[in-house]
């Protein structure tokens, strides 16, 4: 025991006769009592776990048509049933849904409804963010008007959340029809094109304009093609940190090297912009490694396209990365792995 003075208690002085006033024997707990215990909490979790799994069923039961059905009424709940479609739209037996397009058009007409934006209702704006979740999953081009539509309008809040949602379904949309078939969709490049120049009109939806910039500049990105490629070449210098980090990974993607220094200030563990706008400290580690793991992968990339002393001063930074105690484990294995890669005679 330790010498601290609180553990040196005085001993009760023992009593005549002790033994007949000796405390009763303890009994150990039945099993009965055991059973109640652990069991009828587990019993109340099991119950619980089984009413969520219920529900969840039944809405994962439902049919395309009748989710579709729900999202028509436009009450507090066509959100949820619009998430449930984006995810059943993603499961890898959703080919047929993918094509239909009657569905996608019943998509459109819910996305081109009117909504009052100055006095939105939440639940009707989370609606339309996952119809355009939906119109993203598609094999077809029904959708891609609606998108570009929503992506354009930016005027109030709840129009520029819809608009984030639909850039990043264009994304996908893009991918799926195949980016080399939409770089002749000039509407769909000048769209992008004009809304990655918007500069906020309202101070206080700065950072929503900047979100929504950035995000189209990973779109430009997967797009492709010369006009995509020079405005990205525009956007390295963009004042918002994230709108360069994805112009550099976007011109990565395609081979085009004139992102270099942006790659190298992502992979810089020190670097201030990367975590510029960081509400916490806790997130600045989690964030410095999403943004290193997308600069290796587009240093990756690259070096599908250059030889290896064109990206030396890469390489540098991505062994310093590969060992930095800044990122995460997911940063630094995949810095590895590129390194023993490229190294390879």
């Amino acid at each position: 025991m330790s010498d601290h003075p609180e553990n040196k208690q005085l001993a009760p002085t023992p009593e005549p006769n002790a033994a007949t006033h000796a405390l009763p024997d303890v009994q150990p707990p039945q099993a009965g009592f055991l059973v109640q215990l652990f069991l009828i909490p587990m019993v109340i979790v099991a119950a619980i776990i089984c009413v969520w799994l219920l529900f969840n069923v039944i809405s994962q039961s439902e049919s395309p048509t009748e989710l579709v059905r729900g999202l028509r009424k436009m009450d507090s709940s066509s959100w949820q049933k619009a998430y449930t479609l984006s995810n059943l739209l993603r499961t890898p037996n959703s080919q047929e849904l993918k094509n239909d397009s009657e569905l996608a058009s019943e998509l459109v007409l819910i996305l081109e409804s009117p909504l009052d934006v100055e006095v939105a209702d939440p639940n009707l704006v989370k609606l339309r963010v996952f119809v355009c979740r939906c119109l993203g999953e598609f094999e077809i081009p029904e959708g891609m008007n609606a998108l570009i539509s929503a992506m354009k309008k930016t005027d109030t809040e709840s129009e520029i959340e819809i608009g984030r949602s639909a850039v990043e379904s264009l994304s996908i949309l893009i991918q799926n029809l195949g980016p080399e078939s939409q770089r002749e969709n000039k509407e769909l490049l000048a769209a992008l094109i004009e809304t990655s120049n918007i500069q906020a009109q309202n101070p206080g939806l700065q950072i929503k304009i900047d979100q929504l910039r950035s995000t189209i500049g990973f779109a430009l990105g997967v797009l492709g093609g010369e006009e995509a490629m020079t405005r990205l070449q525009g956007m390295l210098s963009d004042s918002f940190p994230n709108a360069r980090f994805n112009a550099a990974a976007g011109l990565a993607r395609h081979g085009d090297l004139s992102g270099k220094n942006v790659l190298l200030e992502m992979l810089d563990a020190e670097s201030e912009s990367v975590v510029a706008g960081e509400a916490y400290k806790s997130s600045y580690d989690f964030k410095r490694s999403v943004v290193a793991t997308t600069a290796i992968d587009a240093v990756s990339a690259l070096s599908k396209h250059h030889e290896t002393s064109e990206l030396l001063e890469l390489i540098s930074a991505i062994k310093v990365a590969a060992e930095s105690e800044a990122f995460g484990g997911k940063a630094k294995v995949l810095a590895k792995e590129l390194l023993i890669s490229i190294e390879k005679p």
